[in-house]
């Protein structure tokens, strides 16, 4: 420690000087020239011995090396300690060779150890990869069997589904055979009832005075009329309720004795009165019946008086019917039920049993009194006068059509006059048919032959062969009966069906 301390002084003050590179061993003789060159030059310089070594640069790094050199000088080599660092290297030498020896056989050792684990693995490996070959060829010849089994179980399964829904099917289609056969069967046989039933009807309308479907139909009818006298009728016995239907009634009944043979007079009083109907219902719907109900009455009564004065006066009132039927048909429920009663032949129902007297027939066929006691009836002329405008009526009717763009479609068209024809002809006649069938074919023939053309014609056929000479005779129906002889032989004979025309309107 204390030998670096010195060798550190010089350099310490070294740092404060001129720095110089430092010279090596083999440059001794360049400092002692160096320093006798300085001595020559500085002659004036004194030696001190203490501060010798710093008198220069160069003398001070030469005794730093001498310095150093006489330190390294003092110290004795011991050859002894060289010999013993030989041998122990030498024996560090051999123990390093010793250690690499004993770790290659033990490497080598090992890895015989490793050789033999793996030549028994690979035995080992050999030996489980042909017992998985074994086995897995064993598991894939069971799985084929085991799928093979599989596909003959589900095409057994699919066939014996497919046999069942063969089967079912086969159920099905014989069921819905039978069903069909049933069906057929039993409409053969509704037919075949049916047909007896019709031909039993035919056969008991032929034997009878009414045409069944027409009582039928008037049974129908009369419904409304039942309901009427049994909902609306009671409250006129409420004697204020009383007094403002017939107040109401009284304008009604003025318009419709304001009904002339015109046009635009029959569209005027049809929009008043229904306005006044309208204007009631808000109010009160039993007074609204009870108005239809009345309004249809004294509808009927005038159209009866006028017609049978005026015949061609029918198209008129038909259409002033057609238009309030249209827009309250209600009107035309209580009008066609008391066109029913008033005129029986509607049915036709004659009334004529051989169990009933000869008061009671006229009674039934609406043959009105004629004075007070009500005893002498009104004679037959007038009464088959009274029957055929009303008949006329309803002809105008079924055949009225719209006449206006504004016009709505009839409530009661031609296809109800075709019916009424059918069963007035499936009915023996009497007297008074050739007269209502008159009535109603100048009217309403032509239109039938419009609707029906192959049916009217058949059915005009019926009536000229069968009906006319099957037609009673008398003093009253004389006329009527050869009045459609003519008819019917005129339209034979030219194609065309005479209509009896609105002469009033001709001369708008």
């Amino acid at each position: 420690m204390a030998a670096t301390a010195r060798r550190s002084m010089p350099l310490r003050k070294i740092t404060n000087s001129v720095v110089y590179s430092c010279p090596s061993d083999s440059d001794d003789s360049d400092l002692e020239d160096t320093a006798t060159k300085f001595k020559q030059k500085n002659p004036n310089f004194k030696k001190v011995p203490e501060l010798a070594s710093l008198a220069l640069p160069v003398d001070i790094l030469q005794a730093y090396k001498l310095n150093v050199v006489q330190n390294n000088s003092k110290r004795a080599i011991d050859t002894s300690s060289a010999v013993k660092q030989q041998a122990h290297k030498q024996e560090l030498d051999q123990m390093k060779k010793d250690i690499l020896e004993k770790q290659n056989r033990k490497i080598e050792e090992d890895l015989e150890r490793i050789r033999m684990g793996l030549s028994s693995l690979d035995v080992k490996f050999t030996t489980l990869e042909k017992e998985l070959d074994e086995e897995y060829n064993q598991y894939v010849v069971e799985l084929s069997e085991r799928v093979k089994n599989a596909i003959q179980i589900d095409k057994e399964k699919q066939a014996k589904l497919k046999a069942q829904k063969e089967a079912e099917a086969k159920a099905q289609r014989e069921k819905e055979q039978k069903s069909l056969e049933d069906k057929q069967k039993a409409e053969a046989a509704d037919k075949a009832r049916k047909e007896k039933e019709e031909k039993a009807r035919m056969q008991q309308a032929k034997q009878s005075s009414a045409s069944v479907n027409g009582i039928e139909l008037y049974a129908t009818y009369m419904k409304r009329i039942e309901y009427y006298r049994e909902h609306y009728k009671p409250k006129l016995q409420d004697q204020k309720f009383r007094s403002t239907v017939f107040k109401e009634r009284m304008p009604i009944k003025r318009y419709l004795k304001q009904l002339q043979f015109k046009r635009e007079v029959v569209d005027q009083r049809f929009k008043a009165i229904r306005d006044r109907l309208l204007a009631a219902r808000s109010q009160s719907e039993d007074a609204f019946h009870i108005l239809l109900n009345y309004t249809a009455k004294d509808f009927l009564r005038q159209a009866r008086s006028e017609i049978s004065s005026i015949s061609w006066g029918a198209y008129f009132y038909a259409r002033f019917a057609m238009l309030l039927g249209a827009a309250i048909p209600e009107f035309m429920e209580y009008l066609l039920a008391r066109l029913y009663k008033r005129c029986p032949y509607m049915i036709p129902n004659y009334h004529d049993g051989s169990d009933v007297s000869i008061d009671d027939i006229k009674r039934l066929q609406r043959y009105e009194h004629v004075d007070d006691e009500k005893k002498e009836f009104q004679t037959i002329d007038m009464h088959y006068l009274y029957q055929y405008s009303y008949v006329m009526f309803f002809a105008a009717l079924v055949q009225m059509g719209q006449q206006l763009g504004s016009d709505p479609p009839n409530p009661h068209g031609i296809e109800n006059g075709w019916l009424w024809l059918a069963r007035i002809c499936n009915v023996p006649p009497r007297p008074i048919t050739p007269g209502l069938i008159h009535s109603f074919l100048q009217i309403a023939g032509r239109g039938l032959l419009r609707a029906y053309p192959r049916q009217a014609y058949k059915i005009y056929q019926v009536i000229f062969n069968d009906v006319l000479p099957a037609t009673p005779k008398s003093r009253e129906n004389a006329s009527p009966l050869n009045e459609l002889h003519r008819l019917l032989e005129d339209f034979f004979t030219t194609g065309e069906m005479s209509k009896m025309p609105e002469k009033a309107e001709s001369k708008v």
